[in-house]
């Protein structure tokens, strides 16, 4: 089976930009944005059934390993459902062009992983690619996953949340976009096996503090642990991640394990 390289084509090293420098958060200032997020939907990215009603872009028919929210038949649902539940389960969310989430798969055929994208011709190149890989460990959706995780994925299933250089949203006015959320990462915590841990990576100045300020205020989560990435040492990158090898742009890398319930007594 052939393995995915690391290096990026002339296309994807001209498409890759950068942000205007630090990004200052105070979540303070973003409760009330939070609170629509959770209440209203505010934000989310096309993952919204009701908001998003007719699909311009093809899927493949049932039973490929699709899953498109609202619109899957329940045998569907229930293929997903014995996915999830029936091997050690890892889950990217925003997996771009696949470039980490196929290698990983493709090294650990033991384990399954669902991969979100809500880019439609991201997600179609993740599934051709997993086709033409021969993977059977892999399903993806191009669903905004605060859609589908809280109501789709069993309490207490996920091994690993791989969340790899997620768009900042550098304006204010997209600000509900962002995914990092008190209520999100309460739905991460509650999807965690005792002992999962969320992965978050960026090259964001500034970012990180956001996210650690944001996962360590909840109860589930002990504080950020560099040795926990002795596990990802050697995972293969996104293609993010390459363009700032390449660059010399720094990466910063954060793991958070989701205490045990003792821990939490």
């Amino acid at each position: 089976m052939p393995m995915m390289d690391e290096h990026l084509s002339r296309k994807h090293r001209g498409a890759i930009r950068r942000g205007p420098g630090r990004l200052n958060l105070n979540p303070e200032d973003l409760a009330a944005i939070w609170q629509r997020q959770e209440t209203e939907g505010k934000g989310l990215i096309g993952g919204d059934p009701a908001r998003r009603p007719f699909w311009r872009h093809p899927k493949p028919p049932e039973p490929a390993p699709w899953y498109r929210h609202g619109l899957a038949s329940p045998e569907h649902r229930q293929r997903l459902h014995r996915f999830l539940t029936t091997a050690p389960l890892e889950i990217e969310i925003g997996a771009g062009d696949g470039r980490f989430i196929l290698a990983w798969a493709q090294r650990h055929p033991q384990r399954h992983f669902f991969a979100f994208e809500v880019r439609w011709k991201y997600t179609h190149r993740i599934y051709e690619r997993s086709q033409r890989l021969g993977l059977h460990n892999l399903w993806v959706s191009d669903n905004d996953a605060r859609v589908v995780i809280p109501e789709v994925v069993p309490e207490e299933s996920v091994a690993v949340f791989h969340i790899l250089m997620p768009d900042p949203w550098w304006k204010p006015k997209h600000q509900a976009k962002r995914l990092i959320a008190p209520w999100f990462v309460d739905v991460l915590a509650r999807k965690l096996q005792p002992g999962g841990i969320l992965r978050v990576e960026t090259d964001v100045e500034g970012y990180p503090e956001f996210v650690r300020q944001v996962v360590e205020a909840h109860p589930a989560f002990a504080a950020h642990d560099p040795a926990l990435g002795e596990r990802f040492a050697a995972a293969p990158l996104s293609t993010r991640q390459i363009w700032c090898r390449e660059h010399g742009v720094p990466v910063y890398r954060l793991f958070f394990r989701k205490r045990g319930d003792q821990e939490r007594a």
